[in-house]
């Protein structure tokens, strides 16, 4: 008998994956690029006590609205901050609980990576995030699945930056201005180890898309 509740368990966990496998119209309900003649800037990692603070600043200063792609756990340390940067106006959305490479873990574990950061990024700002965006880039079509089963739509990194690296400003300015373009969603970090960097570099990014012609939108509202 318990054997048999085990087994009925495993089968209403595994239901929302299977139900909705090949249901991919739920892309179609955000943005997932920018704007025609902007691109979007995005973080991932955060948020961050020194960090994250640090950017929002710099954003308030130029007037740009951003996506941020929260970690879990990270929110949990810091919810003040993820409510500052709802407050200010930006996106929030789901970057996993823990940050895993999310094509080499259990399907329990995938559930939980992909759900609990709803409800922890929920219950800190009282929004509930519309896309995830995968870690490392890593997906495949039964990771795409399974976190579109839970009503949230999958995206890419977008064009990668590499800050995380910590190539040097000047490494990380020149890469990502020689690459943007309309359309183009751009992939930097507020979050995990040192991002100086990043905050350097976010001014003369900034400047140097505006020389290009181009403005700044956001990726992962709704329609």
């Amino acid at each position: 008998m318990k054997l048999f509740r085990f087994i009925l368990a495993a089968i209403f966990c595994l239901l929302p994956f299977t139900v909705y496998a090949a249901d991919d119209s739920i892309d179609n309900t955000v943005h997932k690029v920018a704007a025609k003649g902007t691109v979007a800037l995005t973080f991932d990692d955060g948020p961050t006590a020194e960090y994250t603070p640090q950017i929002l600043a710099i954003l308030k200063k130029y007037n740009i609205k951003a996506t941020f792609f929260m970690v879990g756990d990270s929110v949990k340390l810091y919810p003040q901050v993820a409510r500052e940067v709802l407050a200010a106006g930006h996106a929030i959305n789901n970057h996993t609980l823990t940050h895993p490479l999310l094509t080499k873990i259990s399907d329990a574990q995938l559930y939980k990576e992909i759900t609990a950061p709803q409800k922890i990024i929920a219950n800190a700002t009282g929004v509930t995030p519309v896309c995830l965006r995968y870690p490392f880039g890593a997906s495949n079509s039964h990771v795409r699945a399974a976190i579109r089963a839970q009503g949230i739509v999958p995206v890419p990194m977008g064009f990668n930056s590499f800050d995380y690296d910590r190539p040097g400003v000047d490494k990380i300015v020149s890469w990502v201005l020689k690459n943007a373009y309309s359309g183009q969603v751009i992939l930097l970090h507020d979050g995990f180890f040192s991002r100086e960097q990043t905050v350097a570099a976010l001014p003369l990014i900034i400047e140097g898309i505006k020389k290009k012609g181009l403005g700044f939108s956001q990726i992962c509202v709704n329609n």
